[in-house]
């Protein structure tokens, strides 16, 4: 026995480093669309215990308990986790000793976006593997500018425009897609949180969408989306915002700013390894710039997630906004000149508006039945009731919509040989009524009109992403729509009754695409794909009332290649594209009537350019003065005509497409400075575009200074503030924020093609955030 007695003291050291080692187990992903992320580094805080993430973005530290600096439930300086992932910022997560699963997101940075995962195709993809033309907005890209609207953003995207007539009269345009929409955003889908805020005939506004409430924004522009369907300008994803692991935070903003504009957010986070909880508060007024501008908006939002099994995540997305906004509509030409704040005279004498309330609300599930194996469930239901004060009528309307979105992946491993495959459906059905009554001096007077349509659309779409080689993937998908109206004719004042039904036979749209990476830090991508719109209300119905049997959907082909990638060790991001549209059945809304249009397929459309992006990282120095500088900038050029177009007996083929700049360019810079001051600069410069499809008349081309200064720091423990200065229009250039293209006048009256954007104006904001 005595023999082994020396063998003691090696087996009591044994047993302690045994005992003294602890595993942590956790999950790292992206914040903003909770996919998880690959090959993020995972260590102890001056130690020397490290791993990395998996491919589903699961790791295990195993590590000596001795290493902690402290082991109380309040950590020591030490007991940090150090997680790191080029393209995301670095994030330190406290180690607490009753605690085994961390469930940790990261924030996507500006400079190496390559690296980002995106949602966009359904894959768990790097941006760097995406195989389409996508652009991303980050949460610090998003707040560049007065933090009240993302307008500003939006147009700093290569290809991207978005016309601002008023805070809620926007229309947004990408490649030339929806440039001859009316009042609003059309043939752009957009989705939150995988919930659609497109209606039923194909319009959306993502201004509804408080900023507070956005984390991220990715864009698929052209008909490069199987997995979204109708939609041939792109589709915008919108990502909420979400707490930080292991955080609780109460914060409010305050901003005030020229012609009364004031607003107020007040916000409440959560989150552990069980869930997320996000509330949100935002109050915006604002007198505006023009008369007959007033607006006034209320919203509430809720987003939550949390796990209900080890498998299984529920998600929850509420949202409600009330809102006034008077308008001022458009002016004639010499009124832009002499006097832009007017409003028009008619919409001033009525002291027209728009009142709404809308809601939305959705629950997405998301189940792993294995680790091949994954489907996401998403539930929608939205309402919308509004009155709208017109010179000629008053118009009430209401909406209510309810569907689903389901999406089976499948991932097998096949000899290393690792495809995804996707199936998935989509179904909306909206009931939409409207009525219109006589305007007796702002008094509601006797019934015009009294209609309700029942619109119905399924997609099915399938996408196989197939890695046929090292450095190549390619993507195939395919997406199959069926949409239908049901028109019911409920006035019987002239005794006529002009229900009907329509449908469009089902369209097939395939997508081949294919990525090819030169290095490890750049790829090229190409890409053949086709998408469609639907016709509008308007357009689907004559002007008598009757269903109109001849409109057609829009459709096309986009013929795409591509290449981005980062140089020169990461600091520089670049994005480039070539592309080529073609859209056939153009859909045209010939005017009839104050408020009266009809649509007619009138051609095709060419749709040939090139973006470009840069961003490039000058300074990254934490111990320097200048604590980080970074440069950007994009530029478009756009030659969109009118291949054939024949409207009545004029003969437009051959002109440049209406209501878009052929030349676009953006560049800013951003800086922080030590001691917590920063600076965002921004410049835009927006070509002349045609008003007129005779090309006879073109809008002046104009260039935009915005600047912000600020400063942020944790004042106290746990209180952090962020104090800014924002100059937008700094050379206060006169410019149209938004035409009404092909306006046509009256005998007494010049046409009206201009809205007013907005002379030099200032907002100063403050943000106090009380985080533990």
């Amino acid at each position: 026995m005595k023999k082994y007695t020396f063998l003691l003291p090696f087996l009591l050291l044994n047993f302690y480093i045994t005992h003294a080692q602890t595993a942590l187990k956790g999950k790292v992903i992206d914040q903003a669309n909770q996919l998880p992320i690959a090959g993020a580094v995972i260590m102890i805080k001056n130690a020397e215990s490290k791993t990395i993430t998996n491919q589903r973005g699961e790791f295990e530290l195993i590590f000596n308990t001795n290493q902690l600096q402290n082991t109380n439930e309040k950590p020591a300086i030490a007991d940090y986790l150090i997680v790191s992932h080029l393209g995301y910022e670095t994030q330190e997560v406290s180690i607490r000793n009753n605690q085994n699963f961390y469930l940790i997101d990261l924030q996507a940075n500006t400079t190496q976006l390559g690296e980002v995962i995106v949602s966009t195709y359904a894959n768990t993809q790097k941006f760097l593997d995406v195989a389409g033309a996508v652009s991303l907005l980050t949460a610090k890209e998003l707040r560049r500018d007065n933090d009240a609207i993302i307008t500003p953003a939006l147009n700093r995207i290569a290809g991207v425009y978005m016309h601002s007539a008023t805070l809620t009269t926007n229309r947004i345009t990408i490649r030339g897609i929806g440039s001859r929409s009316l009042f609003g955003t059309n043939k752009v889908r957009a989705y939150f949180n995988e919930i659609p805020l497109t209606t039923g005939d194909g319009e959306t506004t993502i201004e509804d969408i408080d900023l507070s409430l956005i984390d991220r924004v990715e864009v698929l522009k052209g008909t490069n989306s199987s997995i979204y369907g109708a939609g041939l300008g792109g589709t915008i994803l919108l990502n909420a915002q979400k707490a930080d692991f292991n955080k609780t935070s109460l914060s409010t903003d305050f901003f005030m700013g020229a012609y009364g504009f004031h607003r107020n957010v007040v916000n409440f986070k959560t989150a552990n390894a069980n869930g997320n909880f996000n509330l949100t508060f935002s109050n915006l007024y604002s007198d505006g710039y023009r008369e007959n501008n007033q607006t006034d908006r209320q919203s509430v939002g809720l987003t939550a997630q949390f796990a209900s099994s080890e498998k299984t995540t529920i998600a929850l997305l509420t949202n409600f906004i009330k809102l006034k906004s008077f308008l001022p509509s458009s002016i004639d030409a010499t009124t832009f000149r002499n006097n832009p704040s007017a409003a028009a005279p008619t919409w001033k004498r009525t002291e027209g508006y728009e009142e709404y309330q809308k809601g939305m609300l959705g629950v997405t599930i998301n189940h792993q039945f294995s680790p091949q194996v994954q489907n996401i469930l998403s539930l929608f239901s939205t309402f919308r009731s509004a009155d709208e004060l017109r010179p000629f009528n008053i118009l009430r309307e209401s909406a209510y919509t309810f569907g689903f979105r389901n999406r089976l992946s499948f991932s097998p491993n096949i000899n290393n040989f690792k495809p995804l495959f996707s199936l998935g459906m989509e179904y909306f059905n909206e009931f939409y009524t409207w009525r219109t009554y006589q305007n007796n001096n702002r008094v509601l007077g006797s019934s015009l009109s009294d209609q309700e349509e029942r619109r119905n659309y399924v997609n099915i779409f399938a996408q196989a992403d197939l890695p046929i080689h090292q450095k190549l993937n390619l993507s195939l998908g395919l997406n199959l729509n069926q949409t239908s109206y049901q028109y019911t004719d409920l006035f019987v004042g002239d005794r006529k009754d002009l229900s009907g039904s329509y449908g469009f036979n089902t369209i097939p749209s395939p997508r081949l695409a294919l990525n090819y990476k030169l290095t490890e830090n750049q790829s090229v991508h190409s890409s053949f794909s086709h998408g469609f719109s639907p016709p509008t209300l308007s357009e689907t119905l004559l002007p008598s009332g009757a269903i109109n049997p001849d409109i057609k959907p829009e459709d096309g082909y986009t013929y795409e290649i591509g290449s981005r990638g980062n140089l020169l060790k990461n600091r520089l991001f670049y994005d480039i594209s070539a592309y080529s549209m073609q859209i056939r059945n153009l859909l045209v809304a010939r005017r009839t009537g104050d408020d009266a249009f009809v649509g007619v397929n009138a051609g095709k459309t060419q749709h040939n350019g090139i973006e470009t992006n840069l961003n490039y990282q000058v300074i990254q120095n934490s111990k320097g003065l200048i604590t980080s500088l970074f440069l950007f900038t994009n530029y478009t050029f756009a030659h969109y005509k009118f291949m054939e177009f024949i409207d009545g007996n004029n003969d437009f083929s051959g002109n440049q497409l209406t209501g878009t700049p052929r030349h676009t360019f953006n560049a800013g810079l951003d800086a922080n400075i030590r001691w917590g001051f920063y600076t965002n600069l921004n410049f835009q410069r927006i070509g002349k575009m045609p008003i007129l499809d005779n090309n006879q008349l073109f809008s002046e081309a104009y260039q935009l200074v915005n600047l912000k200064i600020g400063w942020q720091k944790t004042v106290v423990k746990h209180l952090k503030i962020n104090v800014f200065y924002f100059i937008s229009n700094v050379f206060d250039e006169k410019y149209a924020s938004m035409l009404l293209i092909n306006a046509t006048g009256t005998p007494t009256a010049p046409p009206r093609y201009y809205y007013s954007g907005l002379p030099r104006n200032t907002t100063i904001g403050i943000s106090l955030k009380w985080e533990w």
